[in-house]
């Protein structure tokens, strides 16, 4: 009789434990990181950026600060590519002295304001949300230009032309991209997405607006029409809010929304627009929420729009943080996550 009970026992539990997994959820798979091994080259540093900049202004240099993360597919990109690149190499090598910075790192670094703090601390200060963040100085410790994600080659070669050429001195870097491209075509057409509105105007009965500011003979912004855009559910997303095309050569007047009447080319240079596309996003009340100015994959991208439309800005303000919890809430329902994709 004792050993039939404990057999039953037994059983009970065997079938209760076969419940419990057949109910669990299988959780998705997670890929696309990518660990990055930086170069040899960057700069030995006491991590104190104004004694760096002093150093490398006597050779002639100036200083970029690379901040990364570990396991960032885009940081591995731009060192494997970009910094790869023999003539890119030999130019950032020649003219500059770079410097890396974990945006989530517990090292101790000096700001050029001779504040201290830890890299992490460092990067919430100037509200890094991307990696790569690009950030040029010259001798006299000022930023002069920040590049936020992932640019292609030949744009971080007109960033890296600007900077070393001390062309702010007299140009804004959006007035030298132009002065340095050619634009002979019309922007690519996507009928009934955009909204065909010059006034911008947001009033209290308004949706948040996201502006695409775009330019033609933009390679990536054929990426993004021709991919990005094409995913089903960031098109959904994108519903929830209104949308419109600005083409950063034209000489039309618009209404921005917080009620300024510019022309295009006066108000691309107060917004500081430095890439296209860019895309910034503005809630109703006219209050810039955040940009997306660099090259981003599907996953990345989706996420940044999801973090706009579903108000999750307001209660996150470190995007890569709600990057992880939204990815762990995507494979919490079986579905893979690859943000390399």
């Amino acid at each position: 009789m004792y050993l039939k009970k404990n057999l039953i026992a037994l059983f009970t539990m065997l079938l209760f434990i076969s419940v419990l997994y057949a109910e669990s959820p299988k959780i998705g798979e997670f890929s696309g990181t990518k660990q990055t091994t930086m170069p040899s080259w960057f700069m030995n540093s006491f991590l104190d950026f104004s004694e760096d900049i002093e150093s490398l202004a006597n050779e002639n240099k100036r200083l970029i600060l690379f901040v990364e993360q570990d396991s960032c597919p885009y940081c591995h990109a731009f060192v494997t590519k970009n910094l790869s690149h023999t003539k890119t190499k030999e130019k950032v090598q020649k003219h500059f002295g770079v410097i890396d910075l974990n945006m989530f790192g517990d090292r101790e670094v000096i700001d050029t304001d001779g504040e201290e703090f830890t890299e992490k601390e460092f990067a919430k200060k100037h509200n890094i949300q991307f990696t790569p963040t690009i950030i040029f100085f010259d001798e006299n410790k000022k930023q002069i230009l920040r590049l936020n994600g992932y640019i292609d080659i030949p744009q971080f070669n007109l960033a890296l032309d600007y900077i070393k050429d001390k062309k702010e001195t007299s140009l804004t870097f959006q007035e030298y991209i132009l002065k340095n491209k050619i634009q002979n075509s019309a922007l690519i057409s996507e009928p009934g997405f955009f909204k065909e509105l010059k006034n911008f105007m947001r009033t209290k009965d308004s949706k948040k607006i996201a502006i695409f500011f775009e330019s033609s003979n933009c390679d990536n912004c054929e990426i993004l029409h021709n991919k990005l855009l094409k995913d089903k559910t960031t098109r959904e997303l994108l519903k929830k809010i209104d949308l419109v095309q600005v083409d950063i050569n034209s000489k039309e007047a618009i209404v921005s929304p917080d009620k300024m009447v510019y022309n295009i080319k006066d108000w691309i240079t107060i917004l500081n627009i430095t890439h296209t596309p860019t895309i910034i996003f503005f809630d109703e009340k006219a209050n810039e929420i955040m940009r997306i100015e660099a090259m981003f994959k599907n996953f990345h991208f989706q996420s940044i729009v999801d973090y706009v439309v579903s108000d999750a800005y307001k209660t996150e303000s470190e995007f890569q943080r709600y990057l992880t919890k939204r990815a762990d809430k995507i494979r919490e329902k079986g579905i893979d996550v690859n943000i390399w994709d």
